[in-house]
């Protein structure tokens, strides 16, 4: 993927950003976080490039096809692939079972507490496959945190675009984006700094069943 992802997306418009997401949302990792690419959607609607509706639903079922695509592959690889991709992302045993008790006991609403915390997404969708949580359950929470986290990243990307417009004047998209982005990112960061505060309570408070 070359240049920034507003550029890749100038270029494949929604097809392009239900690429990014479905890649993603299927546990392959991408150069960047496919969050920026709803960011950058964003940027470029308010430049009249782009329009929420569309985003939300493209990004929406993007998330759905390709979480689902990952849950079967979970179910079937079991804990073993639970494990690997737990200890990538720095989660310890006791952590993990946390994460497991708060999913059982909070069902759909548990995941969308926990796919809505960047980084969390493809833990969950692993996780939730092992659990074997019933897939009507599973997408059903995806589909609620996919159209969430989709309409948030789309207006701060927005509202980073306008001020820097405003900042800058009218000048070349691979001029300006760096800075939307970064605005973006930083808002984004605070965001989901406080919402992984309230996922490491609601976790801390759920019982913790004994491993076998």
């Amino acid at each position: 993927m070359h240049g920034s992802p507003a550029d890749f997306l100038a270029r494949w418009h929604y097809a392009g950003l239900f690429a990014a997401v479905l890649v993603e949302e299927s546990g392959v990792p991408l150069p960047v976080p496919g969050d920026l690419f709803i960011l950058a959607m964003g940027f470029l609607a308010q430049r009249g490039g782009a329009a929420w509706a569309p985003t939300a639903a493209v990004a929406t079922a993007a998330a759905g096809l390709g979480s689902t695509v990952l849950y079967l592959v979970a179910r079937h690889a079991g804990r073993p692939l639970l494990v690997r991709v737990a200890r990538r992302l720095g989660f310890t045993e006791a952590r993990e079972r946390r994460l497991e008790a708060l999913l059982s006991r909070r069902g759909a609403a548990g995941i969308v507490l926990l796919r809505l915390v960047p980084g969390l997404r493809v833990l969950t969708t692993v996780l939730a496959g092992v659990l074997r949580v019933p897939h009507p359950t599973f997408a059903l929470g995806v589909l609620v945190a996919a159209a969430t986290w989709s309409t948030a990243f789309f207006w701060i990307g927005f509202g980073a675009g306008a001020g820097a417009e405003r900042l800058s004047g009218r000048v070349a998209l691979g001029e300006l984006w760096p800075w939307a982005a970064g605005a973006a990112l930083a808002i984004a960061a605070l965001v989901a700094w406080r919402w992984r505060r309230r996922v490491r309570a609601a976790a801390a408070a759920a019982p913790v069943e004994p491993g076998p």
